[in-house]
Parts: C-alpha cells; sequence; structure tokens
C-alpha cells in the first residue's frame, strides 16, 4: 500500500518536538529569572523596582515564564497528537471500507 500524508506525518513529528523544546525553554527561562530576582533584584531596578519589589517582580515572572510555555508546549504537542490521531483515523477507516468491499464481493459470489 502507497504511504500517505508523508507531510502530514512530518509536521506532526516536528509539532511534537517544537513542544517538547518549548517546555525545556520555558522551565529554563523560569529558573533564569528565579535565580536573577534572587540575586538581590539589580535587574529589575532597571525597571523602576526597589530590591524587595525587584524579587516579588522577579518570582512573579518566573512562574508566568512556566505557566505560560507550559499552556503553549501543551498546545504545540497536542496539535502535533491530534494530526497523527486524524491520520490514524483516515488509515483505520480505510482498512474498514476495504474489509466491508471484501465481505460484500463474498456474499455477490455465493
Amino acid at each position: 500500500m502507497k504511504k500517505r500524508f508523508a507531510v502530514l506525518k512530518v509536521s506532526s513529528t516536528i509539532l511534537k518536538i517544537l513542544g517538547i523544546v518549548t517546555a525545556a525553554l520555558s522551565v529554563l527561562g523560569g529558573l533564569i529569572t528565579f535565580v536573577m530576582s534572587l540575586s538581590g533584584g539589580d535587574l529589575f531596578s532597571a525597571f523602576g523596582f526597589d530590591a524587595a519589589g525587584g524579587v516579588l517582580a522577579g518570582l512573579l515572572g518566573a512562574f508566568m515564564i512556566v505557566v505560560f510555555g507550559a499552556l503553549y508546549a501543551l498546545m504545540l504537542y497536542g496539535f502535533g497528537e491530534l494530526i497523527t490521531l486524524l491520520i490514524s483515523l483516515e488509515d483505520n477507516t480505510l482498512r474498514t471500507v476495504k474489509l466491508l468491499e471484501e465481505v460484500t464481493s463474498e456474499d455477490k459470489t455465493e
């Protein structure tokens, strides 16, 4: 049988890989922001925060980076899985049609 939907299979794999990479980078970005906020909050003083406000802003920023990054990664991975599901659905439907054609052709010969 001819292989079908090669581009969709590749795009599904790419989306899954991008989802995993996005999750890893968001955790890394959140961790870096968390460490930088605990290093005295000097980075956030450029934005007008004092030392305590900089730490709080850094912690909140790190949390938001991880949460939104995880949601985005979940969406990317989910779209990849959706494409895989639709390809499998089409393949199973095609198999069912062929099986039904074989069964009905056997009934006509009897």
